[in-house]
């Protein structure tokens, strides 16, 4: 058994390398593909949070200023914790990408180890590992992993094999395993915020199927209960704080939330319109599963259906979760492809049983064995070639993911608006970036790349979608931009600073060409640029001068007045260094509050947390 989980980590290793040359995961060249830029902002974030040795604090960035660090980074914490622990700038693509290679290389070993501590035969094992394989090069998951979802792929092949071992916990419970298995969940936690949600879809149809062999009832509840309870305890830093910051979708945005009540059937036609688009190798893996339910004699069958029960109970969530607002925000869509893995395991087992059981069978069993078994051939067969076809097509041909090598760098767009940026604008105002959810930047969700390597505060980023001072595709500031009169819309950009405009549709190229004192500057590619005559300044009551501002830091001098009210938001914890009554008030309705410092002194110094943090002109630039 073991050789087949050292066999599938080397293949694994192998096909990644082609992926991501040692060169390429070495060096700084960007990763730009979908979500990466953002995790690497985040990265960069949590770098500089660390850097004053804070979990949390205060973007000025983007939405005029937002909370930062582990609350708002849902899914990559991991490769956050891994830029804090190394301190330097130059490390955040190099181990971004490092960590997207390795989570890649380790992922469909966990189901070889779900085996394992099934104790399945080695031949079941092998059909296991190679479909895991499969899975993971041929379908959903190979787009979400390719799309920056690296996280949340990892978990799902890591929550398989801990479910079970969940579960043979509570049939025979031992403390060393509870605490492991307590620190494992902490880990799977940390890495993705869904796992607990995958956790239980899972694990709870498993522990009805495996009840009768508990022998401990209660002493089994209450292991579960505390590998639960030191789960979250671990992640009490992050998990807190999240539960009492303003966080949300504006403008009712949600991702991967669509009601399907066929979405089984589409996804193994590979016909769904969710974001992964299924698997057609689910037809090999349903044809397993009828073998398991339907042969005699099949070894491990309890836990196993329990399996099958807990993969039916994801695919539901997964089709119809979105009928709940509730489960709508989780993005249930992504869970009908953990679904379909965690059919390997039976499937496996059942396409095993009934090569085992086809010589002896009667005339008629074995020709419908033979043919079931030959269907399954053919679908792996066929995603054998697939897996191929991935590595060998030449660019520019249909993918599960992207071309190797999966680093390119920086695209011409990424290249023609940082450009822009740094040579034909500078920090009197504020950037309005219409985001897209298309990804017509390059492919990829670059708002936070831009920020930094221009130097510049956004409205629209880090990600589309999120706070109500944000942009994407014709809605600006929580609502569409038709929906504005002139007027309307230059009292939003005033109360915002905004001084230019980024636009990719025709909407707001109209919405703005017909606001007094806006000219277009510059065609980019797919963007029009536009820079409005005048802007109001960073003060919106009072007299301040912004000296230098970054993350978790804002640093004022020449500040007058009783009162000096900014056009930056407050967020909780957010306090002045120097003196002086921070305080939020209310100037653009439904968004956040905004700064008020009462009785400043003539220098004010504005961050979150506690101690004195570091002034900005003493910290390692951002090198992404």
């Amino acid at each position: 058994m073991r050789w087949v989980l050292l066999a599938t980590l080397l293949l694994q290793g192998l096909l990644q390398s082609i992926f991501f040359p040692l060169s390429a995961l070495v060096s700084r060249e960007p990763l730009v593909h979908i979500d990466a830029p953002y995790h690497a902002y985040q990265m960069e974030v949590a770098r500089q949070l660390c850097s004053e040795r804070e979990l949390q604090g205060w973007d000025p960035y983007f939405g005029a200023g937002q909370p930062a660090g582990v609350v708002g980074n849902a899914s990559a914490k991991l490769q956050a914790g891994l830029a804090c622990a190394d301190g330097r700038p130059t490390s955040v693509w190099p181990l971004y990408k490092a960590s997207s290679f390795a989570l890649g290389v380790i992922a469909p070993a966990a189901l070889v180890v779900a085996c394992m501590l099934l104790g399945l035969s080695l031949r079941s094992t092998v059909f296991v590992a190679v479909l895991a394989v499969l899975m993971w090069w041929t379908g959903g998951l190979r787009w979400y992993h390719a799309a920056g979802l690296v996280s949340y792929v990892a978990m799902a092949y890591l929550v398989i094999p801990f479910t079970i071992a969940a579960a043979q916990l509570a049939m025979l419970p031992r403390t060393g395993v509870a605490l492991g298995l307590g620190l494992l969940a902490a880990l799977g936690f940390w890495l993705h915020p869904l796992f607990p949600v995958a956790a239980v879809l899972l694990g709870l149809p498993l522990l009805l199927a495996s009840w009768p062999e508990w022998r401990r009832p209660v002493w089994g509840v209450m292991a579960l209960v505390g590998v639960a309870a030191l789960m979250l305890a671990l992640n009490a830093a992050w998990v807190l704080p999240t539960v009492g910051e303003k966080t949300g979708i504006s403008n009712g945005l949600q991702y991967q939330a669509g009601v399907q009540v066929g979405l089984p059937f589409w996804e193994m036609l590979g016909r769904a319109g969710t974001a992964g688009g299924g698997t057609r190798l689910a037809l090999a893996l349903a044809i397993g599963a009828v073998l398991l339910l339907v042969l005699p004699r099949v070894a491990h069958r309890r836990v196993l259906v329990g399996l099958m029960l807990g993969a039916f109970a994801l695919m539901t969530w997964a089709s119809v979760g979105g009928l709940v607002s509730g489960i709508a925000r989780l993005q249930p869509n992504r869970f009908s492809m953990l679904a379909w893995l965690v059919l390997v395991l039976p499937a496996a087992v059942g396409l095993d049983a009934a090569l085992a059981q086809w010589r002896d069978a009667s005339r008629a069993r074995r020709w419908v064995l033979g043919l079931m078994l030959g269907g399954a051939a053919v679908v792996v067969a066929f995603f054998v070639r697939e897996t191929v076809r991935e590595f060998a097509l030449p660019a520019g041909h249909a993918r599960y993911g992207v071309a190797p090598p999966e680093v390119k760098g920086d695209g011409a767009i990424l290249r023609s608006l940082t450009t822009f940026l740094q040579e034909q604008t500078d920090r009197s105002g504020r950037v309005l970036f219409e985001n897209s959810l298309a990804r017509i930047h390059d492919g990829a969700h670059i708002a936070g790349l831009l920020a930094l390597r221009g130097d510049r505060e956004l409205i629209g980023g880090a990600y589309p979608g999120v706070d109500v001072a944000n942009a994407w595709d014709d809605v600006a500031f929580g609502q569409p931009l038709a929906s504005f009169s002139p007027t309307a819309l230059v009292e939003r950009l005033d109360a915002y600073n905004v001084r230019w405009i980024l636009c990719h549709r025709d909407t707001c190229r109209q919405a703005m060409s017909r606001l007094p004192g806006v000219a277009k500057v510059a065609d980019l590619g797919p963007v029009t640029a536009f820079k409005r005559a005048a802007v109001p300044g960073w003060v919106a009551e009072g007299v301040a001068r912004v000296q230098a501002r970054c993350h978790n830091r804002l640093e004022l001098d020449g500040v007058q007045g009783d009162r000096v009210v900014l056009r930056y938001h407050w967020v909780p914890g957010l306090r002045s260094l120097e003196g002086g009554e921070v305080k939020p008030v209310d100037l653009v309705p439904g968004a956040r509050p905004f700064v008020a410092i009462d009785h400043p002194p003539s220098r004010v110094t504005l961050r979150r947390g506690t101690g004195d943090g570091l002034p900005c002109e003493r910290r390692a630039a951002p090198a992404l």
